[in-house]
């Protein structure tokens, strides 16, 4: 299990990393696994083959799996496919960019009864990048996507094409929201709001889509990279 898996939090919160292609770019995405009562939520699902199915199954059933992002839902159906069973919960906004696929419940402002009492949730985003953030209560992780990316020379996984679009963009070696979050974040007031209750939480470590995972001080961090926001 530990080729297929890498546990973060013992008994409590794994990751995945899988490779993927963005205007020219390779880099890593990341699926969080994590332990509720009852069962296992799989958050941003990677693409699952049989060892992977194999491996998430060793630890115990599949309940859920969130499609947290209106850009990270490429490997959901794959999900589905290995676990049959499992709801599938999504962001708002997803449901009519991937009519396709097949989504049980659309995430709100309160925690639907699968993880209510362990897990917060709150949206941060615009109508071209939405994404819920959760904070897993029993391991002290903030679960997010692109709230915020962290690449730099330590980041495996990269090309020469992702480190020149993340140096364009003042990302490379500088721990920053996602470019989309940035540009097309408008309403600032309600996403001061957000970010002031994200912030509120408990967490020690966040788990993030791409790059190095934030572990030390994570609310220092989340600031610095949303000062343009939270500092207005």
């Amino acid at each position: 299990m530990s080729e297929m898996l890498r546990e973060v939090v013992h008994d409590l919160l794994w990751v995945r990393e899988h490779p993927v292609r963005l205007a020219g770019g390779r880099f890593l995405t990341r699926m969080t696994v994590m332990r509720m009562d009852g069962g296992l939520c799989l958050h941003s699902p990677v693409e699952v083959d049989d060892a992977l199915r194999r491996a998430i199954e060793d630890l115990g059933v599949v309940r859920s799996i969130i499609a947290p992002s209106t850009f990270h839902h490429f490997f959901v159906a794959s999900a589905q496919r290995a676990f049959p069973d499992a709801r599938t919960y999504a962001v708002a906004g997803l449901e009519k960019k991937r009519a396709d696929l097949r989504f049980d419940e659309i995430l709100g402002g309160d925690a639907p009864s699968a993880w209510a009492g362990q897990m917060e949730q709150v949206t941060v985003g615009n109508r071209i990048m939405r994404e819920a953030d959760f904070f897993h209560r029993a391991s002290r992780t903030l679960v997010a996507v692109d709230l915020v990316e962290n690449f730099s020379a330590a980041t495996p996984g990269t090309n020469a094409m992702l480190r020149g679009w993340m140096r364009l963009f003042g990302m490379w070696g500088r721990p920053s929201a996602a470019p989309e979050l940035r540009m097309f974040t408008w309403d600032r007031d309600a996403t001061r709001r957000a970010l002031e209750r994200l912030l509120q939480w408990d967490f020690e470590r966040a788990i993030i889509a791409h790059g190095e995972i934030l572990d030390r001080d994570p609310h220092a961090v989340i600031r610095q990279a949303w000062r343009w926001v939270l500092d207005r």
